[in-house]
């Protein structure tokens, strides 16, 4: 908790006292899966399923990003998780870095990575650490505020959890805004 604490306060301080461009960015990010139930009759909606894949976690970011240069920005997120087939709740605390491949006016394509751990804040959220790392395109629709596409692999290591750690590719779509 103390390293909770000194984060929020030095990343307080550094957003505060910052002469740089800072963003503060939602997205809102899928897992997906086989349907189990591919081909069977649904009852209830009475037709068959010919569904594919579905939804299977539900993972929501939000965070700062302090432009460092033109190449690199920084930034402070935290998040929820929700897995519902395997009844995982947990909210990751972490910091990021993207590096810009390639840019265009306010346009940018960067490779992500991210780093931190995964707040326990009652019995039915998760204790461990988080990792993540992927690409995303950042459109640009005016000076105040932008969207987000992201394709992001998530390693969350949890304590007492079956397999020692969760694995998850998502896709993502969010805004950012000045």
């Amino acid at each position: 908790m103390k390293y909770l604490l000194f984060v929020i306060a030095f990343t307080s301080v550094f957003l505060c006292y910052s002469q740089r461009k800072i963003n503060y960015n939602f997205s809102i990010n899928t897992t997906f899966t086989t349907n189990p139930n591919f081909g069977e009759y649904d009852q209830f909606s009475d037709r068959t399923d010919w569904t594919i894949v579905i939804p299977n976690a539900l993972l929501l970011r939000n965070g700062f990003d302090v432009k460092l240069n033109k190449l690199i920005s920084a930034g402070i997120n935290l998040g929820l998780d929700w897995h519902s087939e395997l009844d995982v709740l947990a909210i990751p605390y972490f910091l990021d870095i993207k590096l810009n491949l390639a840019n265009s006016d306010d346009d940018r394509f960067y490779i992500g990575a991210g780093l931190g751990k995964l707040l326990k804040i009652g019995n039915s959220f998760e204790r461990g650490n988080y990792q993540k790392v992927g690409l995303g395109y950042e459109i640009s629709s005016n000076d105040k505020f932008g969207f987000i596409l992201s394709a992001d692999f998530h390693q969350k290591k949890i304590i007492g959890f079956e397999n020692g750690q969760l694995n998850s590719f998502s896709f993502g779509l969010g805004m950012f805004f000045l």
